[in-house]
């Protein structure tokens, strides 16, 4: 984009050097690469999850606490599928050595450990939110 403010005549990163791609450019150019790769690898896996039946919607939710320490009422936050825990255990034996000798068992459980901390993350986000109106009258 030509008309962007930071693509200028003699600006500090040049996209060009003596007719080749700048080291900036070579950097831009191998995070895109990544980046692709990163996402084929990602659009394998969950296909990998959807061919073995693995996935199941669940909800996430949030519990506040009241002024007076007991649990506030549930608040559903969001409707999304995940790794059933109970189909993983129930694939054959074959498969799930399968699973851990292809790096994808590993991936798996760190998506079932990460769903355990919900509660805790819309906690802290909660609490984030509730703080900047006070700090921005202060």
């Amino acid at each position: 984009d030509r008309n962007a403010e930071f693509v200028v005549e003699g600006g500090d990163m040049p996209f060009f050097e003596d007719g080749k791609p700048s080291q900036y450019t070579q950097n831009c150019i191998e995070f895109c690469n990544n980046f692709e790769m990163e996402r084929q690898r990602t659009l394998s896996f969950v296909q990998l999850l959807k061919d073995l039946d693995l996935f199941e919607l669940k909800t996430a939710n949030f519990t506040p606490q009241n002024p007076d320490g007991s649990a506030g009422q549930p608040q559903k936050i969001a409707d999304y599928f995940g790794v059933s825990e109970e189909k993983l255990n129930k694939l054959p034996t074959e498969k799930l050595v399968e699973l851990r000798d292809n790096g994808a068992l590993g991936q798996i459980y760190a998506h079932l450990l990460s769903l355990v901390g919900w509660d805790r993350l819309v906690a802290v986000a909660l609490g984030r939110a509730s703080q900047t109106p006070q700090a921005a009258n202060a």
